[in-house]
């Protein structure tokens, strides 16, 4: 059987049954918002009480939900019934005032980001379920037990609202007899370079030194992995991360945050090399779902080819001599990466495209990752997921 590799790395609605008996003394019952996949009358969840938070997570919790869209902001504001009008700083204000008021709580504006974060910016690996039977997995009293015997039994349909752990943590586990998602939360820091902060000065011997800046950066890492268990698919999320993070450490690390329950050595990665030869091909022949920017096949000497658009908004393909080059490449080569956009125009039987507009999506296919650079919403994810892997049998 293939095995999950490092570095390496959908739907129907989500009903969940209430949450277990035992959580009922630490849990809330609240309306359930599993990413906007269920609705108001659909069965609730419970939360769990968190520690409290420190003044530093409440202001990046703060920060991370003022950093959203427009459009997300609002509705956020739109839930809990606050003005949405006015700068960043008159909301931030609103919004602490409402906190202090005891109309909302940090805990509220968790469950917000926990809610929009795994459809913005992200990279993604998909896998191909166990090729053992999955029956148990079907049933939640069996999950239950499962989680209960290695200490995870209280995050069962339940979520615990994190702020910045600085190890990882799990903050849910949402089940039902057709899906299973995990979700985890860690605080990650780095240094980001800032020229403005730059200063020189000289030592006593009348040396010049030049000082660099760098600024000390914070973000809430969100990971989240989704096995459909009718599909015996899956997928992992993780909320994009600045540049110097390898991905595949920490697609790792959340494995092994759950290693002693869910064996992941059972799920194969899904190699992303023949999509983008199918897409590329598609485009060819003027039926292709996506229009490109850029590709890289890589020759079997190790060469690489690597063609550009001259600019995001104008087509790859369009110059015999370019075009030739890589439909020669594409026959002996290897696919090594397609910076694409996402056609709002195509129709793919039997699922109806949810895109009002074209969506940036890179396949890293020497990687086998997906990245999507800009803020999107669950259902054009998901159907751009559903695309990639469909070009992968």
């Amino acid at each position: 059987m293939e095995g999950l590799a490092f570095p390496a790395a959908p739907g129907t609605e989500l009903r969940l049954p209430p949450p277990a008996a035992s959580l009922l003394n630490t849990c809330s019952v609240v309306e359930l918002r599993i990413n906007g996949m269920l609705r108001d009358n659909e069965m609730s969840i419970g939360t769990l009480r968190p520690a409290a938070f420190t003044d530093d997570e409440k202001a990046q919790l703060l920060t991370d939900l003022l950093a959203l869209k427009k459009t997300q902001i609002r509705e956020f504001l739109l839930r809990h019934e606050l003005l949405r009008s006015g700068t960043k700083e008159e909301i931030r204000g609103r919004i602490e005032e409402a906190i202090d008021s005891d109309d909302l709580s940090f805990s509220d504006v968790v469950s917000f980001l926990d809610e929009v974060i795994p459809w913005g910016k992200q990279h993604v690996y998909l896998y191909k379920g166990p090729q053992a039977p999955i029956g148990n997995w079907h049933q939640t009293e069996w999950v239950a037990k499962l989680l209960k015997k290695h200490r995870f039994g209280k995050y069962l349909n339940a979520s615990l609202p994190l702020a910045l752990p600085k190890k990882m943590k799990v903050s849910s586990v949402l089940h039902d007899s057709s899906r299973l998602r995990v979700t985890a939360i860690k605080r990650r820091d780095w240094w980001e370079r800032n020229e403005e902060y730059d200063s020189a000065t000289t030592t006593g011997e009348g040396d010049d030194v030049q000082l660099r800046a760098f600024v000390h950066r914070v973000t809430r890492s969100l990971v989240a992995f989704e096995w459909n268990l009718v599909a015996n698919t899956a997928f992992l999320q993780i909320s994009q991360l600045p540049t110097g993070f390898d991905y595949a450490e920490v697609a790792e690390e959340f494995f092994k945050l759950i290693a002693d329950w869910l064996d992941v050595t059972t799920f194969a990665i899904v190699d992303l090399r023949p999509p983008i030869k199918k897409l590329h091909e598609l485009e060819e022949t003027g039926s292709g779902e996506t229009r490109s920017h850029g590709i890289n096949y890589r020759t079997p000497e190790g060469r690489h080819l690597e063609a550009k658009s001259a600019s995001a908004s104008d087509p790859l393909l369009g110059d015999t001599a370019i075009d030739t080059a890589l439909s020669a490449v594409r026959q002996t080569g290897v696919s090594h990466s397609a910076n694409s956009y996402w056609l709002s125009n195509h129709v793919a039987d039997p699922v109806p495209n949810p895109l009002d507009s074209e969506m940036h999506v890179i396949i890293v296919g020497s990687k086998n990752r997906i990245n999507f650079p800009t803020p999107n919403v669950e259902p054009t994810i998901r159907y751009v997921l559903s695309r990639i892997r469909h070009h992968s049998t």
